[in-house]
């Protein structure tokens, strides 16, 4: 039996086999004929517990996909009623052991993506520990042709590495191994993921799948803040991709449930569409707009000045002053004063975190004093914290009682130890340190950063994962108490730059840290690939200003701050009157086009860089507005001679206003639907506003 079940402008499909499981995908909600009975029941929630049996096919240690607990899970009933939230439909399955599961799919209003979780409930009598489970798993891929849809299928995945966040890969599934073999049998399976507290290294949980002949394309995400899987699989005809929590093999995650208990896994985020892999991606980001907080569902984004690329971790009363000296009056929302404020005279700053004293030889009347000098200023004040983590050179990094061990010795990395964010003692100290800090001094912004992973997990749970899981689950619990507890603030979300750049964080912050990469020349690539994964409103882009820097430097990277929340830091003390007239009149232009960065989709354009540490001929993009603007941004990379660009415009448009350094002959043709630009250099960029 198959059932369509409408979801906005997309489709639930529900395949009832004979003896009882079911499967589940989604389609775009248009009439086409699709083949779904050539494949075999792929159920919709993929479950393991210990003792279970792996399937057929040489599967075992790889995945646990199809496992013998997953396959005897029956259909019990489907119920669909419309909520507050929108549109739910909740599936219930369950095996004769009393194991039963509800998956459930929510359909936000006017929301082009879905949200699917799974919850697991025991209803046996003994207890059960999971080893494995899904958040989501489409199967039947592709329904648009009766054969396996050889050489139409390609995987789209994003790498990640430090300072090189967000990279586009696109694979073939012939590429990858996964056609069914002449038999099959045989599991083909692609597994890929993150293992640790840093979620975004590696990979960002995100997979998409699409069929190039039908132009359909099946995207997910995953809402988890730490360990997490997506699989691949194909046995036969039909394509599955799953998401979930990182399994035992994979991720050392064992959850035990005793008899009347139940687990929810995280959310993932699905969406499917005919339309482009730009789009594609635009289209999963509704979720994280929906979830935005009534503050955050700005239309103006603000500009923030950052002292760390400034000082390098020395910020003092008497710098602050005389940045502010050079700043104020300047049109920033915001200035923050990153690491070192709390260093030591002997040990430093760099691995003193932990204590949070205020550094009396930097701030000898309290840093108090420097928040009024910025709020004088006509600023806001931020204050950088790695609250999560305990430097070696602190003195709570012999605090042994309270933080994360391993087998009973506690976790090092690098050199730093890591608070059990589980325990109420931590709680009620960090609550001191930060928060009440935090209103004492009248902050209105807090960088939370987080600079090392504890890796597989830790004690204190049935399982190395499901320690760390519960820890970073009590981290975001605590970002939460900070937004309740402090009025008005203001949290940006960093990790070594992008390393939890995940829904689960995104979603607890007001802005994110986009990369590390402070001043190199590939941040507009890199900017420009995160806006596939973060809504642009909240992507925090350093612009790193030098007194060395050519003009055209200085355009380079205010430009390229415009791929979302523009941070200036630099030499702002050494520029000359001509520099920084730039900066301010990028700043000022940026604020024209902020409604357009806030609310807009880009189109981007230019070849694929092959190495983002030898950029090659150039990168454009055209953001296209809600309120009828648009904003264009070219930066010419390495070329030689006169380099002509044409970008094509989707409607008729006038030039409202540009930001440059000499003149780049940029026009708009007689048939108003093609920009026009002329660049010498290499390494300038130019920035456009149409209306």
């Amino acid at each position: 039996m198959i059932t369509r079940k409408p979801l906005n402008d997309m489709d639930a499909i529900y395949m009832i086999d004979d003896s009882g499981q079911v499967s589940f995908t989604v389609v775009p909600a248009v009439g086409d004929e699709l083949f779904l009975y050539k494949i075999k029941p792929d159920p919709l929630v993929q479950i393991s517990c210990t003792g279970d049996a792996t399937s057929i096919g040489f599967a075992a240690g790889e995945t646990r996909h199809n496992s013998a607990l997953t396959m005897s899970m029956k259909f019990v009933s489907q119920d669909v009623k419309e909520t507050s939230e929108g549109k739910t439909i909740e599936t219930i399955i369950e095996n004769s052991y009393g194991i039963k599961a509800r998956h459930v799919v929510i359909a936000p209003h006017a929301c082009r993506s879905v949200r699917v979780f799974t919850e697991v409930i025991n209803n046996s009598e003994k207890e059960i520990t999971i080893e494995a489970l899904s958040s989501v798993n489409i199967s039947a891929l592709t329904p648009y042709t009766e054969d396996e849809g050889r050489e139409r299928l390609t995987l789209h995945r994003f790498r990640s590495r430090w300072s090189e966040e967000g990279r586009h890969e696109e694979r073939t599934v012939e590429d990858l191994l996964l056609e069914p073999s002449w038999a099959n049998f045989g599991v083909r399976c692609e597994k890929f993921g993150a293992i640790g507290s840093m979620p975004v290294r590696g990979y960002f949980p995100f997979a998409a799948v699409e069929d190039k002949k039908s132009g359909v394309i099946w995207a997910l995400s995953l809402a988890t803040p730490a360990s997490w899987q997506i699989e691949a699989v194909r046995i036969d005809k039909g394509l599955s991709i799953s998401a979930g929590l990182a399994d035992f093999e994979f991720g050392h995650w064992r959850k035990t449930l005793r008899a009347g208990e139940s687990f929810v896994s995280p959310e993932a985020y699905v969406t499917a569409a005919r339309s482009d892999f730009d789009s594609a991606c635009d289209r999963l980001l509704d979720i994280q707009r929906n979830k935005l907080l009534p503050g955050q569902r700005v239309y103006e984004l603000p500009a923030i000045f950052n002292e760390y690329c400034t000082t390098w971790g020395e910020p003092s009363e008497e710098v602050i002053g005389k940045l502010l000296d050079v700043i104020k009056g300047k049109d920033f929302e915001y200035f923050l004063i990153d690491a070192g404020w709390y260093a030591d005279s002997v040990k430093g700053w760099q691995d003193n975190m932990g204590d949070w004293n205020v550094a009396k030889d930097l701030f000898p009347n309290g840093i108090k004093r420097a928040v009024d000098m910025i709020t004088s200023a006509g600023m806001k004040a931020g204050i950088w914290f790695e609250l999560e983590v305990v430097g070696k050179d602190s003195d709570m990094a012999d605090d042994s009682a309270h933080l994360l061990t391993r087998d009973g010795k506690v976790i090092v990395s690098g050199t730093r130890r890591f608070w059990d964010m589980r325990s109420s003692w931590v709680t009620s100290y960090l609550t001191g340190k930060v928060i009440d800090f935090l209103n004492d001094n009248n902050f209105k912004y807090i960088k939370i950063d987080y600079n090392d992973t504890i890796g597989i997990g830790c004690d204190g749970a049935e399982s190395y994962g499901e320690g760390l899981r519960a820890c970073a689950l009590a981290t975001l619990d605590f970002y939460k108490k900070i937004r309740e507890s402090v009025p008005d603030i203001a949290i940006e979300v960093c990790s070594s730059g992008g390393h939890r750049l995940v829904p689960a964080f995104m979603e607890t912050a007001d802005y994110l840290s986009f990369s590390d990469a402070h001043e190199e020349k590939e941040i507009p690539v890199i900017a420009a690939d995160l806006q596939k994964l973060v809504l642009a409103q909240k992507s925090q882009i350093w612009a790193v200003l030098r007194k060395d820097d050519e003009l055209k430097r200085i355009a380079y990277s205010v430009c390229a701050g415009m791929y979302g929340v523009l941070c200036i830091s630099g030499d702002v003390f050494d520029l000359d009157k001509e520099q920084w007239e730039l900066a301010l009149r990028g700043v000022d232009f940026y604020k024209k086009a902020s409604p357009i960065i806030a609310d807009g989709f880009t189109h981007r354009f230019g070849p694929f860089q092959n190495s983002n540490r030898d950029l090659k001929d150039y990168q454009a993009s055209v953001r296209y507005g809600q309120n009828g603007k648009a904003l264009v941004i070219v930066h010419s990379f390495k070329h030689e001679g006169l380099q002509k660009i044409e970008l094509p415009l989707e409607n008729e448009y006038e030039i409202a206003d540009k930001y440059e350094t000499g003149d780049h002959k940029i026009t708009i043709a007689a048939s108003k639907l093609m920009l026009e630009f002329e660049a010498g250099d290499s390494f300038d960029a130019v920035a456009v506003l149409l209306d």
